[in-house]
């Protein structure tokens, strides 16, 4: 498909980012020219008027559950642990393929149509091959897989053993190798609290062989850190650090409680680090200190985490918290609001090993491109584009989204679904799965 988005405010998000009013050409999947010059379209093209718009890449969440869309407003008010062995586990446990399929539709039109290009997704433990395929069907860029709960005392219904795990992780990888272009396997060991350490070494492993990324979570809250403290002498990240798992395909999530010694760690390893702002808030986690993390060189990206524990999976409001939470602590200048939005464009592409592919507009990037509509009185006098975006503007905003240089959201409609059908269907698949619990 080839676009031009003609007239916009360009949010380039570059090196040197770079803010102007221009043009930008998607030719196929790939970004064919942005620069302040009027152009002839290539031909065929389908030409936007972007006048009242600002034009800027996709927004990447680097954690997300889409598994636990139908749980949203069913999980509230709840520390982690109870939060999961009470609510999330047993209801992820009543998952059929058709309510999985369900779930994964209506979180990815809900992000799709809120801005978001690309997702870091943990899938739960049974009928992800069902998740993919709805995934595929999307076409939004995603990275993903099972995850995996092998530790049978602290895995509570989501139990499952060892070999049966790495087995099934194993095909369903082989078998997503090069099937889509958007898909990418990823290995999700949910997190120290509910894996054996064979597993978590197995996963080392396997990510070696098959040059795979890791995603996890790590040291949300204190009592979860107590546990593996109890468990294995150390602290989350070290525990880690002592498996081998810290490197630069290592995504961890959240990071609230991270001492010193493992901020150096994970530095030192090139490990990225998820930041959820609205679900440690929500589940009473903690703030953590992305300053601080920043100014030490750790690579920050921003994610929503799952719907129950959020309850929106809007990217634009975890770039504001993201701004705010840190200024009572670190002062008013502690975090910009372009620093905010490097977090949910280029942070994501860095964390995710894609930042020479997506993140940015730029000639022979990827054209993952949005649009944002400037009209709403929140947003239609604000001249700073990053003071707009991260603190005025919200998901309702958003126009358009091309991903792969393929239109997903036209006008604020989703191009490849009928966004009533997936949301009757998650509707009936959501009462049939508490009926289950």
């Amino acid at each position: 498909m080839n676009v031009v988005l003609r007239n916009g405010l360009i949010v380039t998000m570059n090196r040197a980012r770079d803010v102007f009013r221009g043009e930008v050409h998607i030719v196929n999947e790939h970004i064919a020219y942005v620069g302040k010059a009027q152009k002839p379209a290539p031909p065929g093209a389908l030409v936007i008027d972007a006048t009242h718009m600002f034009v800027l890449p996709g927004l990447i969440q680097a954690h997300v559950h889409l598994c636990q869309a139908l749980f949203r407003g069913d999980a509230d008010d709840m520390k982690l642990l109870d939060w999961l062995k009470k609510r999330i586990w047993p209801m992820e446990s009543a998952h059929t393929p058709a309510s999985l399929r369900a779930s994964a539709r209506i979180g990815l039109l809900e992000m799709a149509k809120s801005g978001t290009t690309a997702v870091l997704d943990m899938g739960t433990v049974h009928h992800t091959q069902h998740q993919l395929e709805a995934v595929a069907e999307s076409g939004m860029r995603y990275w993903g897989g099972k995850c995996l709960m092998d530790l049978k005392s602290s895995s509570g219904p989501l139990y499952e053993k060892t070999s049966e795990a790495l087995r099934e992780t194993e095909d369903l990888m082989r078998e997503w190798k090069g099937k889509h272009a958007l898909v990418r396997y990823a290995l999700c060991p949910r997190f120290a609290v509910s894996c054996t350490e064979g597993l978590l070494e197995a996963m080392v492993d396997l990510q070696e062989r098959e040059q795979a990324v890791i995603h996890t979570h790590a040291s949300e809250s204190k009592d979860e850190i107590a546990l593996i403290k109890q468990r294995t002498g150390r602290n989350n990240v070290d525990y880690f650090a002592h498996l081998g798992m810290l490197n630069d395909k290592t995504v961890i999530a959240h990071g609230v409680h991270l001492t010193k010694g493992e901020l150096k760690k994970m530095v030192r390893a090139g490990t990225p680090l998820v930041h959820c702002p609205s679900s440690n808030l929500k589940l009473a986690s903690g703030i953590a200190p992305i300053k601080t993390y920043v100014e030490a060189g750790l690579k920050v990206a921003l994610g929503a985490d799952g719907a129950p524990c959020n309850n929106s999976m809007d990217p634009f409001i975890e770039m504001r918290l993201t701004a705010l939470l840190q200024k009572p602590k670190f002062g008013p200048d502690a975090m910009p609001a372009q620093m905010a939005l490097e977090l949910a464009t280029v942070g994501g592409a860095r964390a995710l090993g894609a930042e020479d592919r997506l993140g940015s507009l730029e000639v022979g990037k990827l054209a993952d491109v949005i649009t944002i509509d400037r009209s709403h009185p929140s947003v239609a006098t604000v001249e700073n584009p990053y003071s707009a975006i991260v603190y005025s503007c919200l998901g309702r905003d958003v126009r358009d989204v091309f991903v792969h240089g393929r239109a997903v959201v036209r006008n604020c409609e989703h191009q490849l679904w009928d966004e009533h059908e997936v949301i009757a269907n998650a509707q009936r698949e959501r009462s049939s799965l508490m009926k289950r619990i």
